[in-house]
């Protein structure tokens, strides 16, 4: 019978802990809007460095003009802000890639590089897009005079929401690896998903991406 109490007690405070975990990651806080951009963050357990999210609509847009952007490794770094090379390391089929990314940051702190393994999900039912981003840090050796970023989560999310507009999501968090003030990291985490967003969404007017088609891709049927 105690045993049976003492069992149920450690669940119960188990369960608890569970709760209180997430509801403290789902908090949270706009820090930027402007642009029809918004940028939010909040803290994560454990980590120095916060999680950011960034939103913005994109009106009459095509999926396939998004991920046409995604495809062009070599366009990478017109839109990822901070980013000053990007390499397609291996594609493992439409869906799943790995890319070298090289990001530039501020002196006196060295610039950081990121191996990204990327898989590519459409809903059937929604029509939403779910790129999932998580970090690949001994796939390649390290580079002279850079910091490999160690650990690295995030997706990009591209939701159809009716009359052919689109939201755009883009979540992420890492760890910087290194040395690297925690204002500085945090600054980055509201000045990167702004200005990329911005970016892209400048990007995919352009004619090779507006015009984009995807045979896997499936477009949301516009209504007359």
């Amino acid at each position: 019978m105690i045993k049976k109490i003492v069992c149920t007690a450690v669940l119960f405070i188990a369960a608890v802990a569970v709760i209180a975990d997430a509801s403290a990651q789902s908090e949270w806080k706009l820090k930027k809007k402007g642009n029809g951009i918004e940028v939010y963050v909040r803290d994560v357990p454990g980590s120095r460095l916060q999680e950011f999210k960034g939103t913005m609509y994109l009106e009459k847009t095509r999926l396939s003009s998004l991920m046409a952007a995604f495809e062009d490794t070599s366009s990478y770094t017109a839109w990822m802000y901070e980013c000053i090379d990007a390499k397609l390391l291996k594609q493992i089929n439409f869906y799943e890639r790995i890319h070298h990314l090289v990001t530039h940051a501020p002196w006196p702190v060295w610039n950081r590089d990121l191996v990204s393994y990327s898989v590519c999900r459409q809903d059937p039912k929604t029509l939403a897009i779910t790129i999932s981003l998580t970090g690949k840090p001994d796939f390649i050796p390290p580079l002279p005079n850079t910091v490999r970023i160690p650990k690295m989560t995030g997706t990009w999310t591209f939701s159809p929401a009716g009359g052919g507009d689109i939201m755009v999501t883009y979540q992420m968090h890492n760890e910087p690896g290194g040395s690297i003030p925690a204002g500085i990291a945090n600054m980055a985490s509201v000045d990167l998903p702004y200005n990329t967003l911005m970016r892209l969404r400048e990007l995919i007017k352009q004619e090779k991406y507006a015009k984009a088609v995807f045979a896997q891709i499936q477009e949301p049927k516009q209504g007359k």
